[in-house]
This record gives structure tokens, C-alpha cells and sequence, in this order.
């Protein structure tokens, strides 16, 4: 319990004191400093929260465990009260890791964190009206020899034109490398190739995309970065805003609207902060 605790203990001043030196620099961000507000903390039952996505109204969200949770979202408001519980029937919180919403109301469950890049059963829930349907994949570009090459983790995703954009985590040392793939919303198996990558200096563990389509945030643990969206495209092309946000553990982040973005770490509490 001491080495927990003390592991704790410096993860947090890790997040505390990290910059965004690295970013602005390799790649090409402008620092920003908005004001973060502390909004409210989960109950509990919520003990290690890993993804957002918006409910049916503004101001309130889904939420779900990270691995071997109950396979259910919870929907809290911004306060972290608790207002309804959603089942995800037949299926099984592996490592569910991230929430993505489409215009129709359907939600994305992203059950695919891979920590020990060796998972092959890697899913995407599609939970809608009439039941759950999977969008099973596997990423192109792995082979049986990167069993050391550990950057085929993912955490972080969002819905977009019938399409579904997924950031990778990088456990290798030194610079992480995130890359990007587009998977359709589609229930059915596909293989995965890389669209884009780009390199942090942390590792990505959510995303989100604004409602009206013209920017996209990654939140990494202390940083939340904003990128443009031109022509339509999704790419590490239009760096924006790297914001500091430190806070411990951030694992989820969403939209509420064009501007104002909510966020929370593993820790139960939760933020918002205008971009």
C-alpha cells in the first residue's frame, strides 16, 4: 500500500509539472492558458472512469468503468451526480477504455485497450435502440515481431461521417508515437492501416470532436491538445492549442459545445475549461 501510494504520489507531480514544450515545438501547437474550473466528482460506484461521451441532453454524460467493470454506462451531469444506468447486454468490459456518440443516438463502446499488445479480440460495441452490435478489428501494420514495439494500445476515439477515428498509446520509452486509423461504423471485421501519426511527449488516453465538425481534442495525461479539421479531413496537420491541465490521471474528455470542453481523471473528479 506505501508503494502505491507513493507511485501515486509521483504520478501526480509528474502531470503537475509537466509543459508543453514538447509539443510546441515538434509539433508546431501555441501554448494556451484558459481558466479550468473543478465542476464536481463521481460517486464511488464510478471508482475508475475512462470515457465520455454527451447523453441525450446538454449538461449531463455517459460514463463507464475501465477493465472488469460491470458491462453498463452511467449517465452523471457535470456535478457528478448519477441519474440513470444503461446495460450493454452480452458483452464483457475487457478493458473498455473510451465512449463515441453518432448523430443517430447510437454509442460507441471502445473495449480495446491492449496494454500488453497482444490482444486479438479487440471490439467496438455499437449499442442502439434495437440491441448491440460489434465492429471487431485488428491493426494492419502488426505483426508477430513488434511484440516489443508496444504502440498498438488505444484509449481514445470519436464518431465522425459514418466513420470512426482511433488514436493509439505508446508504452515504449522516450517520445510516444500516436497514430491514427479510421474504422466504419459498420458492425462487421476489418483490418486497420495507419492514416497519419504524429509524436507526444505523453501518452493519448481520449478524444473528442466538436459538434459542429471544425476541430478535434486529444487529452493526454496533463495536457489537452486541440487540433483543426480542414476539408473535412482528420489528420495531425492543424496543431492549435496545447493546454497544461495536469490533474492527475485524465483519462476522458468531451465537447458540451463548440468552445467549452469537459473532462476527468481516474481520480473521480471533474473539469471543465473554455478553449
Amino acid at each position: 500500500m506505501i508503494i502505491y501510494k507513493l507511485y501515486l504520489f509521483l504520478f501526480a507531480l509528474k502531470t503537475a509539472t509537466c509543459s508543453c514544450n514538447f509539443e510546441v515545438k515538434n509539433a508546431f501547437f501555441v501554448k494556451s492558458k484558459p481558466k479550468i474550473e473543478k465542476t464536481g466528482k463521481f460517486p464511488v460506484c464510478i471508482g475508475e472512469n475512462s470515457g465520455l461521451s454527451k447523453a441525450w441532453q446538454d449538461g449531463y454524460y455517459w460514463t463507464h468503468n475501465d477493465s472488469g467493470g460491470s458491462p453498463e454506462l452511467y449517465m452523471v451531469n457535470a456535478e457528478g451526480l448519477m441519474f440513470d444506468t444503461l446495460d450493454v447486454p452480452n458483452t464483457v468490459n475487457i478493458d473498455w477504455e473510451d465512449l463515441a456518440k453518432d448523430t443517430k443516438g447510437n454509442i460507441y463502446i471502445g473495449d480495446f485497450g491492449n496494454n500488453s499488445n497482444s490482444r486479438n479480440d479487440l471490439t467496438i460495441y455499437k449499442r442502439g435502440y434495437y440491441g448491440v452490435e460489434q465492429i471487431k478489428f485488428k491493426y494492419a501494420d502488426q505483426t508477430p515481431a513488434d511484440s516489443s514495439n508496444k504502440v498498438f494500445d488505444c484509449e481514445a476515439f470519436f464518431w465522425k461521417n459514418d466513420s470512426l477515428y482511433l488514436f493509439t498509446k505508446s508504452w515504449n520509452k522516450g517520445k510516444k508515437l500516436t497514430k491514427l486509423y479510421v474504422l466504419p461504423d459498420k458492425p462487421g471485421e476489418y483490418s486497420a492501416s495507419p492514416k497519419d501519426q504524429v509524436y507526444f511527449k505523453a501518452q493519448v488516453t481520449g478524444a473528442d470532436i466538436s459538434p459542429d465538425g471544425t476541430k478535434y481534442a486529444l487529452i493526454t495525461y496533463g495536457k489537452l491538445m486541440i487540433y483543426g479539421i480542414e476539408n473535412g479531413e482528420v489528420n495531425f496537420r492543424k496543431p492549435l492549442k496545447c493546454v497544461k491541465i495536469g490533474k492527475n490521471q485524465t483519462e476522458a474528455v468531451v465537447f458540451e459545445n463548440n468552445s467549452k470542453i469537459v473532462f476527468t481523471n481516474e481520480q473521480r473528479k471533474i473539469y471543465s475549461i473554455e478553449i
